[in-house]
């Protein structure tokens, strides 16, 4: 029997802790959002980081994501260009649902959503979000 899993939905929620548990730490990755088009939204819902990035995800725009191992690789089609060795991404919520829509990705979700998780289950979940798959161990 095969089972299809299709993730429709991330709350505001699910996504701040999803980027707040992979980005604290993170040797990878660093994360930014277009703050001008952040003062324009018309529905915000906090003050910190990671939630100022959920909120640009749910109001449909893409956040960037800079790969500081990425040595002159690209990873996946969400690849943009070059800051110097570092590869930067775009994502959007799509990307997240996607991931989160697959066997091994909703496993990963849902752990760190329910708190079972911690930094290395979301950092693999980013890595699948950003560059296609798990990269860095």
């Amino acid at each position: 029997m095969k089972t299809k899993i299709t993730v429709t939905e991330l709350t505001h929620d699910d996504l701040t802790c999803l980027l707040s548990t992979a980005l604290y730490g993170s040797y990878w990755a660093g994360a930014e959002y277009d703050k001008e088009v952040y003062k324009t939204l018309s529905e915000t819902h906090g003050n910190c980081f990671e939630e100022k990035l959920a909120d640009m995800l749910l109001a449909g725009h893409k956040i960037s994501i800079t790969d500081y191992e990425a040595e002159g690789e690209k990873y996946s089609n969400n690849f943009v260009g070059f800051d110097g060795e570092n590869a930067v991404y775009k994502v959007g919520l799509n990307d997240f649902l996607h991931v989160a829509s697959t066997k091994k990705g909703y496993s990963l979700a849902k752990d760190v959503i329910s708190g079972e998780g911690d930094f290395y289950t979301a950092d693999s979940f980013l890595q699948r979000v950003v560059l296609g798959e798990e990269i860095y161990g």
